[in-house]
């Protein structure tokens, strides 16, 4: 398969190197009038002279002059911007092998601009500090594209199969419209469902940390962002899409509609999708709490973790991907609502509301290979699963400025969750001899709800010295999650191949969690000196809960379910308060970002088993050092080093001494002699990125150490049950290193990404009594390439490598190594009589799992699309989805004792006829848009 993919980037590739010149050069210097002098970092843009479509832009350097290295030959023209000057447009005709002089550009201060009507085109480029802004009608897109197609087109900027947007490689989590949020938190919806058409001006800025924003001292904390400006036609309209498709014999269908009403300050759009065919555009979240989670995110400024879980279980969402490694096939609803707008240009309001419905099929064929020292056994088991998931969520905020030196940001939600799931599990084990140790069944029905309550408040203070600030952040959180279900197994155990007993369970359940929060931080900052400040910081925290949990055994006598398990019946309480304050230094001195500074806290955990009576309390106090260096080396490079300390504190059910003996295989018991981990983490990183040059080189290395970490102690029977215990043990630790860089083929119209990462885990685990090292060793070397030649095509193409190797001390001879190939290749072709071809072709190979888990797997998309009517308002397409036919999902996964292979089900091959409509008329293509200025 391999060989056809070489052949495709071959055929594609072959004409765009046959048809490369000889490259040519233009160079030139931006010159100022007024202060007689090379303007200095002047932005210089070239696009073709045909359709305007950006071909390169760069900056001047610091005496005004530029170069542009290995232009084709062609007609051109030629853009100088400079905040605050008139552009410059010039044509230019390049010839192979040319250098062309064009000698002293000549730039007009506005404030020196004269009585006169300057009429020009937009520069394509504009660079305002740390913001680039590019105009969009120099990236062609095609009719029906939305925000996701334009980005692809950005110099610098890259977008993932998973619709993750990357400028120069940073990922960009924030995305704004009209610089208010869309969605709060789920940058892709924005990308994914706005039109391309309806974007003046994206831009792409540095966003520093809101505390450096209100301090004025920058921390080095900054994320990359990107702003949507909307055509000034927008901030008035009504547009947005409706999409419908159906097809296949299977009934598969897919709908999706986005309509969005701006005006001016107020924003409100709506979304709305139904389909079966496993996609999303819009993230999920869990609020569920029974596992007796005391407000998941107990976690302080000073580091301290608290998680009152029962370790891993199957209460979360269930969707678990996306395409084609969805586990499982899922039929989804889902719609949204969001609102923006200013109130008396002193409150900023948003507002934004969620609902979801899944269901969603599984079957899963798991093979896991148990590697305990002296008894080996394999352990198989086929399972069907029916889920069905409702969310409702809504989010608000309210940012009120009462002048320029006082703000307050309130922030409230509110979320609801719905789960039943129904789940059939068959299992068999066998030793090394192949004889039979255990089998059973398990029949389970499961149904839980929850409704989560939240709200924040930020008080914001400038004082009259510059860098003199006081703060208050005042958070209260309460969870409400009941649970009921079914549960009836059989489990039967065998001694050299004879059945010994029958273990039977026919139980119902049910659990009530309760937790409730309150947090009150404040924080007064003091200027030293111009560039940096002291940061003093009180803080308070109380969490309190309770989990009660009731079963009931079937009672044979009286066919009914009133025999009360006292076993697996219990009533916790918790508490879990803190207190304490930090102390920080930051300063900003030029190049040199620095912040160092240590936390104080002290805590009490108390833990109440109201079933017996048993109270497990602990109280500590802890001095937890942290230090954050970032040295900018020059306006693209930085070197950044962060140190920090934290404890992990064990949970209830770790701490009780109960045992949970619902599942006969799996018996799970606390230990109260357990003692809180400590945390040591370091994390060194290096970006080199150039949005002119369009490279990009990033390096990190991250190293943590556990001291004290909790493990599980597992005794393992001959009939392969199992006893769980937590433990603790020194020696945890774990180092991931990564390497990545890209540049651009110019003359090839092409761009390469290359990277590889690796990482080293060294866990834990003692197995009847004996300590088990536990080492995984990962290494992943990828390629990616991509070529865009305008208005033919565009090809991107990708191989990775996922090398894994576990091995463990106590059974060397069951050490495992695995590979995973991954290739991709993508081809957009624009053919005559306006149609766009798209193929999408994946081919995934896995080596050296279990027999039957070894699979190549090739996944290959096609589609055809045509846009008619008025403007090109509608479009008809069919797709292909695995084309082959071949679609399989296959995971594996190491364990502190076991090596686990799965294979589910997924999506296989259907087809869909759909057919889009646009609200709005279709923005101009193929020109540039003329400004007209008076001075």
């Amino acid at each position: 398969m391999l060989k056809y993919i070489t052949t495709l980037l071959v055929l594609f590739v072959l004409p765009v190197l046959v048809q490369a010149q000889q490259p040519a050069a233009v160079k030139g210097n931006v010159y100022d009038t007024t202060s007689k002098r090379g303007l200095a970092y002047a932005t210089i843009s070239i696009v073709n002279a045909k359709d305007s479509t950006l071909v390169t832009f760069t900056r001047a350097d610091s005496t005004g002059k530029f170069v542009f290295k290995s232009l084709d030959k062609g007609s051109y023209l030629l853009s100088t911007s400079y905040v605050g000057y008139i552009p410059v447009w010039k044509n230019i005709e390049v010839k192979a092998g040319q250098e062309l002089d064009l000698g002293q550009i000549i730039m007009t201060d506005l404030l020196h601009g004269g009585d006169v009507t300057v009429t020009a085109r937009r520069p394509p480029v504009t660079i305002n500090n740390d913001t680039v802004e590019f105009n969009t009608e120099n990236f062609k897109t095609q009719p029906n594209a939305v925000v996701e197609d334009l980005l692809k087109r950005l110099p610098g900027v890259t977008v993932d199969n998973d619709g993750t947007v990357r400028v120069n490689g940073q990922r960009i989590n924030r995305v704004l419209v009209n610089g208010k949020e869309f969605f709060t938190g789920d940058p892709k919806i924005a990308t994914k469902n706005l039109d391309a058409d309806a974007v003046d001006k994206v831009q792409v800025f540095d966003k520093k940390s809101d505390r450096a924003e209100f301090t004025g001292i920058d921390d080095g904390n900054s994320e990359k962002a990107i702003n949507l400006k909307l055509k000034k036609d927008r901030n008035k309209s009504t547009f947005g899409r409706i999409a419908a498709g159906a097809g296949g014999d299977d009934g598969r269908y897919d709908g999706q509609t986005n309509v969005n009403r701006f005006n001016g300050d107020q924003q409100l759009s709506l979304l709305g999708m139904a389909n079966n065919t496993n996609r999303q555009g819009f993230s999920l979240n869990d609020i569920m709490n029974f596992t007796g989670d005391l407000a998941r995110g107990m976690r302080n400024g000073g580091g301290v973790n608290i998680s009152i879980g029962t370790g891993p279980s199957d209460n979360g969402l269930p969707v678990t991907g996306l395409g084609q490694n969805q586990q499982g096939v899922a039929t989804t609803y889902a719609g949204g609502v969001n609102y923006n707008d200013t109130w008396n240009k002193k409150s900023n309001v948003n507002t934004s509301g969620m609902f979801s419905d899944i269901d969603l099929l599984t079957d899963r064929v798991t093979n896991r290979q148990n590697l305990l020292p002296g008894n080996t056994f394999d352990y198989r088991s086929n399972s069907s699963s029916a889920r069905k998931v409702q969310q409702q969520r809504w989010n608000g905020s309210i940012d009120h400025k009462f002048d320029t030196m006082i703000s307050l940001k309130i922030t409230p939600q509110v979320s609801a969750q719905q789960n039943n799931t129904n789940t059939y599990s068959s299992y068999s084990s066998t030793n090394a001899n192949g004889q039979k140790i255990n089998d059973g069944f398990s029949d389970s029905k499961t149904r839980s709800e929850a409704l989560n309550l939240s709200a924040n408040a930020l008080y914001r203070q400038r004082l009259k010295k510059r860098g003199r600030t006081i703060s208050g952040n005042f958070s209260v959180n309460y969870n409400d999650s009941k649970q009921s279900g079914d549960l009836y197994t059989r489990n039967t155990f065998y001694a050299a191949g004879v059945p010994l007993r029958d273990s039977i369970t026919n139980q119902k359940n049910s659990r009530n969690a309760v937790t409730r929060n309150f947090g009150a931080m404040v924080t007064y900052t003091e200027p030293i000196g111009r560039k940096s400040l002291l940061e003093i910081t009180s803080f308070y925290n109380t969490n309190s809960g309770q989990s009660d949990r009731k079963t009931y055994d079937f009672d044979g006598t009286s066919g009914k379910y009133d025999r009360y398990n006292t076993i697996l019946s219990n009533d916790f309480t918790s508490s879990y308060n803190y207190g304490g304050g930090t102390l920080n230094f930051r300063a900003n001195m030029n190049k040199l970002i620095l912040t160092v500074g240590s936390s104080f806290q002290a805590a009490t955990l108390r833990s109440t088993n109201n079933t017996n009576k048993n109270v497990i309390e602990q109280k500590f106090s802890d001095i937890l050092p942290s230090m954050n260096v970032q040295y900018r080396i020059n306006s693209t490079k930085t070197l950044s080093l962060n140190l920090n300390t934290s404890t992990n504190q064990p949970s209830t059910a770790q701490l009780q001494p109960i045992a949970d003996v619902s599942d006969p295989l799996n018996t799970y018991t606390g230990n109260p002699n357990l003692k809180r981990s400590y945390v040591q983490s370091l994390n060194l990183n290096f970006f080199s990125t150039n949005i002119y040059t369009q490279r990009n080189l990033f390096a990190f290395i991250s190293a943590t150490k556990t001291n004290n970490a909790i493990v599980n102690s597992d005794v393992i029977q001959p009939n392969g049950s199992r006893l769980s215990m937590p433990v603790n043990a020194d020696g945890q630790y774990f180092v991931f290193g990564n390497i990545n860089a890209g540049f651009p083929l110019k003359k090839l119209k092409s761009r390469i990404d290359i990277g590889i990462g690796t990482n080293y885990q060294r866990n834990i685990a003692f197995l009847n009594g004996q300590r088990n090292n536990i080492s995984n060793i990962g290494i992943g070397p990828s390629l990616n390439y991509s070529f865009n030649k305008d208005g033919l095509m565009d090809i991107t193409a990708s191989a990775r490598l996922n090398i894994s190797k576990a091995t463990y001390s106590l059974q060397p001879i069951l050490n495992t190594n695995y590979l995973q190939q991954t290739y991709n290749i993508e081809m957009n072709n624009y053919l005559p009589l306006g149609l766009i071809m798209n193929n999408s072709f994946n081919y995934v190979v896995n080596s050296g799992r279990a027999n039957g888990f070894n699979t190549k797997v090739p996944y290959w998309n096609a589609s055809l699309a045509k846009s008619f009517m008025k403007n090109k308002r509608g479009e008809l397409k069919l797709t292909v989805y695995d084309m082959l036919n071949k679609n399989v999902g296959v995971n594996r996964s190491a364990n502190q004792n076991y090596i686990e292979d799965t294979r589910y089900n997924v999506l296989q091959r259907y087809f869909l006829v759909s057919f889009t409509y646009r609200l709005n008329k279709a923005a101009t293509t193929g020109g540039a848009r003329v400004i007209t200025r008076t001075f």
